[in-house]
């Protein structure tokens, strides 16, 4: 289906259901009520909690996309604020919106995993539901992927750079690769937090570790490309990802990320020693604003880990302890 044309219109289902089964309370397959017709169709899956407002800003990005033939599927998982009185009421009137509600939250990885089996589309893509689409995103994901031909056998997924904001000043990303292989994904996330791919490819590796404390989304695409080839980066810039400039809100979660790591590191023993040492140093990124400890540096004299990376984690001490200063002059 080219860009821009109308989506096939449907019945829309509201579904409700409680986490401990995952399954919606209804006789028939809620995705068959998206499209009759699946082919080229694109679904967009949504985990949402508590933020009413910015899932309006994201889901009015969503349907001001120039491909149209679009199903969105957001799983309100467990709201206690006005969001399934918002979500219901747009439904009522956006034939392409699908809704899951949950009493009691499962998690964004397995709110993620629900809206990828309820959905019922030739491609997935992801949004968060404090970030949104630039208009043009789908259609030129769309067009990309039907511009490989056979070479898209051998390519697992789509990605784009980003345009982060707080709000008020914005920059695109320029970390990202043309091309980024299983090993690259183990020095740094050079993909980003969304992809664009067949929605088979997805459940063939079963979707996000719902066990994973952080980097789920890192995690996935480990072995998504491990499975179907490299990740291939479209050069338009047209997600729109807002940041909270806190710093503290973003450090508070390092004990995750380290237990991220050892469970990641589990499951993937197949790739070098050296290559879990890149994926530790991930959590000394400037991004995370993480501290180094003591145990950090035990850690590295353990694994007698190359020099380095013990430059690089002194350079995350000294750039973590002027941050700290510059905090301290500004209050």
């Amino acid at each position: 289906m080219a860009p821009g044309t109308t989506a096939m219109r449907a019945d829309l289902r509201l579904i409700e259901g409680a986490p401990s089964t995952g399954a919606p309370q209804s006789t028939e397959t809620p995705a068959a009520s998206l499209n009759a017709n699946a082919c080229e169709q694109v679904a967009i899956i949504i985990p949402t909690k508590n933020r009413r407002v910015l899932l309006e800003r994201a889901l009015a990005s969503v349907f001001g996309q120039t491909y149209t033939n679009i199903a969105a599927i957001v799983v309100n998982d467990g709201s206690t604020d006005d969001t399934r009185q918002f979500l219901d009421a747009l439904a009522a009137r956006e034939p392409r919106l699908t809704v899951f509600h949950t009493e009691k939250s499962m998690g964004a990885p397995s709110a993620r995993n629900l809206a990828i089996r309820l959905a019922n589309a030739q491609y997935v893509t992801g949004l968060d539901d404090d970030d949104e689409f630039l208009p043009d995103r789908i259609a030129l994901l769309v067009a990309k992927w039907e511009s490989l031909g056979d070479a898209a056998q051998s390519i697992s997924c789509l990605f784009t750079e980003s345009v982060m904001t707080d709000g008020v000043n914005a920059t695109v990303t320029v970390d990202r690769k043309d091309s980024v292989s299983y090993a690259d994904l183990f020095t740094h996330n050079f993909i980003g937090n969304q992809i664009f791919c067949p929605l088979e490819r997805i459940l063939k590796i079963g979707g996000y570790d719902k066990d994973l404390p952080a980097w789920q989304d890192l995690e996935m695409f480990m072995r998504l490309v491990q499975s179907h080839g490299a990740a291939l980066r479209e050069k338009d810039a047209t997600y729109v990802c807002y940041v909270d400039p806190r710093r503290d809100r973003i450090s508070a979660n390092t004990h995750s990320l380290r237990r991220a790591f050892d469970l990641i590191s589990s499951k993937h023993l197949d790739v070098p020693k050296h290559l879990h040492h890149r994926l530790y140093m991930q959590i000394f990124s400037p991004f995370y604003g993480t501290r180094p400890t003591f145990e950090d540096w035990l850690r590295l004299f353990k694994w007698r880990a190359s020099p380095a990376l013990f430059l690089r984690i002194l350079r995350a001490s000294i750039r973590h302890s002027a941050l700290s200063v510059l905090s301290a002059i500004r209050a």
